[in-house]
């Protein structure tokens, strides 16, 4: 890890994320210590914040208050994955149906995000809990490999709308974290291969598709290319 990635990781990145109020930092570190953990120790675990989620929903989730109650369902009874069962599965006509009574009462901060386009795309928002834990889990992972927060990286994610929409102050946000944005729809094969050319000790991001189609243009063409880690 050079200075300024470590600078990055240390400093720049953790402060960032407390000024959008997310508890990335310290989600990351509970999930680096619970890594290790034997596997009956992770199921006590699963098992216990299964309980805490449930809990919680039935406190503040208008729609699950209502189904608990109706089935006589207890999140502290539950002693394995398999009481799931008792409620009832979810599907996008039923989230649209009771978009408003999944909201949590304690919610704040929500995204609002749609789903992929597989022809009937679902419009849905996550806190900023969810958000915390997603940027931890990546965070994470990508430590696994030696890489960190900092380190040059390539994401290959969103739409031209969304790249229209970057403002000053995310682009000099990305400068700083070394990030760049490629967006997916500018694949054509000149870009690609030159893309690929630039290359060197970057991490890649993204859609598996879009990474499988970079990878597949340069094992055809073989263009010359720096080490990349994805």
């Amino acid at each position: 890890m050079d200075f300024y990635t470590q600078t990055v990781s240390s400093l720049l990145f953790p402060f960032h994320e407390r000024l959008k109020q997310h508890d990335t930092v310290k989600i990351r570190k509970e999930m680096e210590k619970t890594q290790w953990y034997r596997p009956e120790e992770i199921k006590k675990l699963q098992l216990e914040r299964l309980k805490m989620f449930l809990t919680d929903v039935g406190q503040n989730v208008s729609y699950y208050q209502q189904q608990f109650k109706m089935q006589g369902f207890s999140p502290e009874s539950i002693t394995s994955l398999d009481d799931l069962r008792q409620l009832s599965l979810t599907d996008k006509p039923f989230i649209r149906k009771h978009a408003d009574q999944l909201k949590a009462n304690d919610a704040y901060g929500l995204a609002r995000l749609n789903t992929g386009s597989s022809g009937e795309p679902l419009i849905f928002f996550i806190g900023k809990k969810r958000i915390s834990h997603d940027v931890a889990a990546k965070w994470g992972a990508t430590r696994w490999w030696n890489v960190d927060i900092g380190d040059p990286e390539v994401v290959i994610w969103g739409s031209p709308i969304e790249l229209g929409a970057q403002d000053k102050i995310r682009l000099f946000r990305d400068k700083l974290l070394r990030t760049k944005l490629l967006p997916p729809c500018e694949m054509s094969v000149e870009k690609v291969n030159g893309f690929i050319r630039q290359i060197q000790n970057m991490l890649l991001f993204g859609y598996p598709s879009a990474l499988a189609h970079i990878a597949t243009q340069a094992k055809k063409n073989k263009p010359k290319a720096g080490s990349s880690r994805h």
